[in-house]
């Protein structure tokens, strides 16, 4: 049994959209667009149509557009992606938008592009696609398939797709496909399931996931990564926890059923197995990944022993992959090695090295790395005491939204520290103070919205 059942729902679209060429494709006139969905109101729809229009006008989009129908593969699938980013949402033509899109990809599948059949499979399986092209709902047995169409033309992406199905354990080709392992008795009819009992369902479900998996595997582990491969980063994360198979996964199996189930049954679809793992970051980080370095540095910094074999505490190779990540140009390992040298906390302290890293960090411009700058300025903890740079530090922190750095810039500002006139300075303590309020009021979690918008800039 395996997931590779014939492409459905899309592929139809796909093939029409293809072959019937609307006339927009023909003359990039986005009048011709207009369809009969009119449950918008007028204006909405007006406003709409405005910004399809002045999209469609764009000298890049026309430039894009012909090098698309022009026959390139690679500007089929970018057409389509921008088709998809900015218009896809929009009320006015929303069918024929769609019909555009899937036909740009469409004829860069016939190309064999990899990267078409990836798109296509997020489509598929994204619920935000799906509610936007009013599908109902998505379909990852259908975006598997393209998946696996991608991944065997060796795109990444579709790889990283194919591992990222492969790996729910609550999925499968007969399964409902709503969060949690279930099985869906028309599906179990189509194929021919429907009237066996529960041990035959637990035997095709894991023979399945098995298959699976074994090629997804294959698939995720070629010759040669690449730095920020992201099937090579989820399968290394999957093999350090291991997935486990849900409780239902192993219902029913009679005594005649045991023979087969025996080279099935284990509690894990994945098991752990952090020396995979390891040989997968390590690869990934030889190769100039950050992150794969960062993730190593974690394992050594905090050890390892949950069944999936044992990894000791190491400092000295926290220290040396978290260097190699900084070298590469790492902020935010810059940032955690340095706070750690300053801080002592586990690592032995070294507050000049230590500043050091803080100080690559801080010149980014990243917020944490500023106020721990600001700290060991005031303090003069691995560098010479500058209050006027302290305070500089501390500003910089605060504008990037860390609540320590306004409060601590308020703090100096009143009792003259490092100040320009040597004295308070209330007004600019006042600014700080209300600045530090505003930040105090934020929800918990705008405030961490505008902390991962500032950290999503690095690395």
């Amino acid at each position: 049994m395996s997931f590779s059942s014939p492409l459905r729902p899309l592929v139809l679209i796909l093939a029409a959209a293809a072959f019937a060429a609307p006339a927009f494709a023909q003359s990039g006139d986005p009048d011709d667009l207009v369809d009969s969905l009119a449950t918008e109101s007028k204006a909405e729809l007006a406003a709409s149509e405005a910004r399809v229009n002045i999209w469609f006008a764009k000298a890049d989009i026309q430039a894009l557009k012909a090098r698309a129908d022009g026959g390139s593969a690679s500007a089929q699938v970018e057409f389509a992606d921008r088709i998809r980013d900015d218009l896809l949402g929009e009320a006015w033509a929303r069918e024929k938008t769609r019909q555009q899109m899937l036909k740009y990809y469409a004829l860069a599948m016939a190309q064999n592009n990899g990267l078409a059949f990836a798109r296509v499979g997020e489509i598929a399986e994204s619920p935000d696609y799906s509610w936007k092209m009013k599908r109902g709902s998505r379909d990852r047995s259908e975006a598997l398939s393209y998946y696996e169409k991608g991944a065997a033309l060796g795109n990444r992406e579709a790889v990283a797709g194919y591992l990222r199905i492969a790996l729910d354990p609550d999925f499968c080709s007969f399964c409902e496909d709503k969060g949690e392992l279930k099985y869906d008795f028309e599906k179990l009819k189509a194929l021919k399931l429907f009237d066996k009992g529960p041990g035959e369902h637990s035997i095709a479900y894991r023979t399945e996931k098995t298959a699976v998996l074994t090629k997804a595997i294959k698939f995720a582990t070629p010759v040669r990564l690449r730095p920020g491969d992201a099937a090579a980063h989820l399968l290394a994360a999957k093999y350090l926890t291991g997935v486990q198979y849900p409780w239902r996964a192993g219902v029913g199996i009679t005594p005649s059923q045991s023979p087969a189930w025996q080279s099935l049954a284990g509690d894990y679809l994945l098991p752990r197995n952090t020396a995979k793992a390891i040989e997968i970051l390590t690869e990934l980080s030889m190769r100039g990944d950050n992150l794969a370095s960062r993730k190593l540095a974690s394992l050594y910094f905090t050890g390892k022993n949950d069944g999936g074999g044992a990894v000791l505490r190491d400092f000295d190779k926290y220290i040396f992959y978290m260097d190699r990540a900084v070298t590469n140009g790492s902020v935010l390992a810059a940032n955690e090695l340095g706070f750690e040298l300053l801080s002592g906390r586990k690592l032995p302290a070294d507050h000049a090295r230590g500043f050091e890293y803080i100080a690559k960090a801080a010149l980014k411009g990243y917020g944490p790395a500023e106020l721990s700058a600001g700290y060991a300025l005031r303090d003069g903890r691995g560098v010479t005491r500058n209050e006027a740079q302290a305070l500089e530090m501390f500003k910089r922190a605060a504008d990037h939204g860390e609540l320590d750095g306004a409060v601590q810039a308020a703090a100096m500002y009143r009792a003259g520290r490092g100040t320009t006139s040597g004295r308070a300075e209330v007004p600019n303590a006042y600014a700080y103070e209300k600045k530090a309020e505003a930040m105090r009021n934020l929800t918990p979690a705008m405030a961490e919205l505008v902390r991962r918008g500032h950290q999503d800039k690095f690395d």
